[in-house]
């Protein structure tokens, strides 16, 4: 007898594969106080001031990925450490030094349109050395719901530019790196509902983080076909979902218990 192969694609088994997780990040107890509306503005702050530490984390360990194979495969990553930057007040930081990765502004990248074939994604060009080492922190909402599948062609993956090696990028291992960016662009999805709320909560803040998926609901479908395509067997499929239960996981440290001060 020949062993049953598993056709379903690599978004829809990452989605399946990880709910438990997704569910347990989203029932988190910063979550639930930050959505009942139990932070004060300056526990708010913390929340975005722990978050900001996973994401510096993650974007220094990934950056060279996330600028060589990523943007090679037509994904702009949109800094969420330049994001929770700006929303503390802090300015996006300098070039080449942090979360900007060289990676594009929100407007310019997450919500433009599919690269055309042999030309990187909007934002996509270098402009800086990878960030420096900070250390390990935790992570933040999620939202990584499947909103159906994409309608137009999106181009293949091109081949990674010369230099973009996973230099920086501890463990060398791509299918992994997908899993967890499986997480942090699902939880713009579900960021669109807790920006919403947020504005009502704190209306003289500003909320880049959390709306950064707002103008762009079709960047999950594209999303999904470029996972369908870097994760073509059981194999690829099975380390990113490994990827994308660590990630959660560093969410949920990060917002298990909000300082409120």
């Amino acid at each position: 007898m020949h062993d049953t192969v598993d056709h379903r694609a690599a978004h829809v088994l990452l989605r399946e594969a990880t709910r438990d997780d997704h569910e347990d990040t989203e029932a988190s107890d910063g979550m639930r106080r930050l959505m009942d509306g139990m932070l004060s503005e300056a526990g708010y702050a913390a929340l975005l001031r722990a978050q900001l530490g996973l994401f510096e984390a993650w974007e220094a360990e990934r950056g060279a990925w996330l600028r060589g194979a990523a943007a090679g495969a037509g994904w702009a990553y949109v800094s969420r450490a330049g994001l929770l930057r700006e929303d503390l007040g802090m300015g996006r930081g300098e070039p080449g030094r942090d979360g900007d990765l060289a990676i594009a502004h929100i407007v310019g990248s997450y919500t433009g349109e599919d690269s055309q074939a042999g030309r990187p994604p909007v934002g996509a060009h270098d402009v800086g050395d990878p960030p420096r080492e900070v250390p390990q922190a935790g992570r933040a909402p999620v939202g990584a719901h499947d909103v159906g599948d994409p309608s137009r062609e999106i181009p293949q993956a091109g081949r990674a530019p010369v230099g973009a090696h996973d230099v920086g990028d501890p463990t060398h291992d791509t299918p992994t790196a997908w899993g967890e960016l499986y997480v942090v662009e699902g939880s713009a999805l579900g960021g669109r509902l807790i920006a919403r709320r947020l504005r009502e909560l704190y209306p003289d803040r500003e909320h880049r983080f959390y709306a950064v998926g707002e103008d762009a609901p079709s960047a999950w479908r594209r999303f999904q076909h470029l996972l369908d395509t870097h994760l073509p067997d059981d194999a690829s499929c099975r380390a990113a979902v490994d990827g994308a239960r660590g990630m959660f996981a560093r969410f949920r440290r990060t917002l298990k218990e909000p300082t409120d001060v």
